[in-house]
């Protein structure tokens, strides 16, 4: 009886191991290829990122350099805008005027091949296969714009940009106005000057502004000290590198007043007197004639 059992129970055992084995195989082939898979997904998704980022480099490499200038220039001065890479395969100047022109410049060194259509006063410094610089002959408020340069190489493209500002100095008079204050006027800067006095004083001051761009100042000075003497205008712009003093003597326009009105009273008088003697001619015949009569 216990044999029979042992036997049963060997068999029970060996058939569910023969039915549990296809399963436990099935399992472990699926867990072998989830594995695989992971893997795969793993690498390419490493290999993803790595791609990315080189891309990511190159596109940054390709902007490198890039850089934006304010400059300024008096009137009728040379100006000379530079690059700042001297090696290269491509070089492009592109002009933008304020007045809504523009023109441009290339140059490509492995062709040895220009082309522009600028005016001859916004040319290359010199030979441009040396030096991509740009030259301005004699600046004019025309020429104000925007200046932006171009440089491609090997390492990518690089670019380069100038807004430039033309400056005119203003011409300035000192003298009195038609009030007999001490007026100074700077006319036809650009941009407007700036006006101060000494001694620091009342004044009043006004622009004007013409339709070339520049501006005309005009202060006016009132005077509060009768024993002041000298009075200076001082006037600052960017087109010179320190401020223009201006002096006006007021002893010299006092001096001019008192005799101004010597002469008046003098006037005065004379003409008083005149009439006193017209009246005194006029009544001594009146008085006359009714003696007479």
């Amino acid at each position: 009886m216990d044999a029979k059992s042992g036997i049963s129970c060997f068999t029970k055992w060996g058939t569910m191991y023969v039915l549990l084995l296809p399963i436990i195989l099935a399992m472990a082939v699926m867990g072998s290829s989830l594995a695989r898979q992971t893997n795969q997904n793993n690498s390419m998704q490493r290999h993803g990122n790595i791609s990315i980022r080189s891309v990511t480099v190159n596109k940054v490499t390709s902007q490198l350099a890039e850089g934006k200038v304010n400059k300024s220039a008096v009137i009728g001065t040379a100006v000379v805008l530079d690059c700042p890479h001297h090696i290269y395969d491509l070089a492009v100047w592109n002009v933008y005027l304020h007045n809504g022109m523009w023109c441009h410049l290339s140059y490509r060194t492995d062709e040895w091949q220009e082309s522009k259509n600028c005016s001859e006063d916004t040319n290359w410094l010199s030979r441009p296969e040396h030096l991509p610089s740009l030259q301005i002959k004699s600046a004019q408020i025309s020429n104000e714009g925007l200046y932006r340069c171009s440089i491609s190489d090997t390492n990518g493209t690089f670019f380069f940009s100038y807004y430039l500002t033309v400056l005119v100095p203003p011409k300035v008079s000192l003298s009195y106005n038609v009030n007999g204050n001490p007026m100074c006027k700077a006319t036809a800067g650009k941009p407007a000057a700036q006006i101060s006095w000494i001694p620091a004083g009342d004044y009043k001051t006004k622009p004007e502004v013409s339709l070339k761009g520049t501006e005309t100042i005009i202060s006016e000075y009132y005077v509060t000290n009768a024993t002041q003497d000298d009075i200076a205008c001082i006037v600052s712009h960017p087109a010179w590198e320190k401020s223009h003093v201006f002096n006006l003597s007021l002893a010299m326009n006092n001096a001019g007043r008192t005799d101004l009105t010597r002469i008046l009273y003098s006037s005065l008088i004379c003409l008083l007197g005149i009439f006193m003697l017209l009246l005194f001619i006029y009544l001594w015949r009146v008085f006359r004639g009714r003696k007479t009569d």
